[in-house]
This record gives structure tokens, C-alpha cells and sequence, in this order.
């Protein structure tokens, strides 16, 4: 049996558990019977709260996708992270430092439901060559490659909710090039961005934090915050010297057991 907290940080949803108290060793098999949104809990990432690795670090955290391989980061659970170790009352309501497969994760609480995260900020990285020409075949020109703790393609175009983003992402990933790349469209409308992102190993989701930060990177004003919304609601984000600080929601949708195997 499982205890677990269902979370979600701007629609984006997770199961996490903690394996402070007592440590729970999953399968991909047992990963992927969880995440089933008809046979099981359902969910875009699966979490797990560690003790550290690295003495400057106050925790460890481990993503899963839906479909059992393991995330480099998720921005969004990291806020959601914030929120579970603060109310369970595991750590003290204070900024935490996380360690993840990918880059350490600075989380603060603001007073709300919300939480900040301050991560280094994301860096535009070249498509190889051969990708770039599939990129022009598939009529994509105008895009960015950007590492924001894991790899996003951000593509600008005027169609963010009409565009048949499954249809693209799934063409794309037949490249080993793309497997392990996250997806992502977006728009610009005034001081905001509208976006829409398919997950590498989860499919498309409400929000993606660090698709958020991706493409606000090269968005963003040195002095003006900038809105990222998305199906699942808005994030803000500003950048404070070499970091990118992002503030949104972090909320409880329930809690359980799991009886299964």
C-alpha cells in the first residue's frame, strides 16, 4: 500500500510521495498502472520526495512521466513540492533547495497558494544540421531550442490551439534526435504568451513550467515580468540577473492509498 497526495501547479498533475519516512521502490510497470487515467490514479508526472545527495542541497526530487520513464525536471512539480513539504509540515516554510536529475531547483513560498521557483536561466542550444532540414521539410521556421533543466523545441506560430500539436510531436519523435524533446507552440498577444506543450513520455498537458520558461526566455523584458497562459492557467515570470524566477499556483486535490501492485 501506497500513501499518496495528488497535487496539481497550473493544471499540471502529479502523484507525489515521500520517501522520507518510509521508502517506496516502483517498477516502470507499477508507474504506468498508476498514471492509467481509467485503470488507475492518472497523472502527467509521478514524484518522489528524497533525502538529499548533495550536502548544499535540503532534498532530492525524482520525476516519472506517464508512461514510466524518468523526467530530467519538472517546474511545475518542483512549486508542488514546495507546497506538499510545507504543509506536511517536512520542512520548514522556507526557500528549499532541490536536487534533481537535472539542475538544483531553488522553491520559496510567497504567502498564497502560489510558490516561486528560481532557476538558472534557460540557454539556446543549436539544432544539428540534419534536424534543421527535417524542421524546414515540415514547413517550421521559426523556432527555438532551448535547455531549460530538459530540452524544448518552441515553436512561434499564429495557430497555438488549432494546430494538430499530437500530430507534429509524434512525426518528430520518430527522429531519435526529438525522442526525449518536449514540444512546444506558442503565440504572442500584447505582454503575454500563449502556449501549448506535448511532453516527451506524457503527451500533451495543461501546463509545462519549464516549457514556460523556455520560451520566456527569449521573451522576456530585463525589467517587465512577462504572463505565460496555457489551458491550465498563467504563470508570471521575470528574470533577476542570471536566474529566471517563475511564480504560480501550487494546489491539493487529494489524498489516498493504493491498494494495487
Amino acid at each position: 500500500m501506497l500513501k499518496f497526495k495528488k497535487m496539481h501547479g497550473n493544471g499540471n498533475d502529479f502523484i507525489i510521495l515521500e520517501n522520507l519516512t518510509k521508502v517506496h521502490a516502483l517498477s516502470k510497470s507499477q508507474i504506468i498502472k498508476m498514471g492509467d487515467r481509467k485503470k488507475g490514479l492518472g497523472f502527467d508526472q509521478l514524484i518522489t520526495i528524497n533525502p538529499p545527495t548533495n550536502s548544499d542541497h535540503d532534498f532530492y526530487v525524482k520525476f516519472f512521466n506517464s508512461d514510466g520513464s524518468e523526467a530530467d525536471m519538472c517546474i511545475n512539480g518542483a512549486r508542488s513540492v514546495g507546497a506538499f513539504l510545507w504543509e506536511s509540515k517536512l520542512a520548514p516554510k522556507k526557500s528549499l533547495l532541490l536536487g534533481t536529475k537535472s539542475k538544483p531547483v531553488l522553491i520559496a513560498p510567497t504567502g498564497s497558494k502560489k510558490v516561486k521557483v528560481i532557476i538558472d536561466y534557460p540557454l539556446q542550444e543549436e539544432v544539428p544540421k540534419a534536424e534543421a532540414q527535417f524542421l524546414d521539410k515540415c514547413g517550421l521556421k521559426k523556432y527555438k531550442f532551448i535547455n531549460a533543466g530538459n530540452e524544448h523545441l518552441i515553436i512561434e506560430t499564429a495557430k497555438v490551439f488549432s494546430f494538430d500539436l499530437d500530430g507534429l510531436s509524434s512525426k518528430l519523435r520518430q527522429r531519435k534526435f526529438f525522442r526525449g524533446v518536449n514540444i512546444s507552440l506558442f503565440s504572442k498577444h500584447s505582454k503575454n504568451l500563449e502556449l501549448r506543450t506535448n511532453e516527451a513520455g506524457a503527451g500533451e498537458t495543461l501546463s509545462c513550467g519549464s516549457a514556460s520558461a523556455a520560451t520566456a526566455s527569449f521573451n522576456i523584458n530585463d525589467k517587465l515580468p512577462v504572463k505565460i497562459i496555457s489551458a491550465g492557467g498563467e504563470l508570471s515570470l521575470r528574470k533577476i540577473n542570471d536566474k529566471l524566477e517563475m511564480t504560480g499556483p501550487a494546489e491539493f486535490i487529494c489524498e489516498g492509498i493504493w491498494l494495487k501492485n
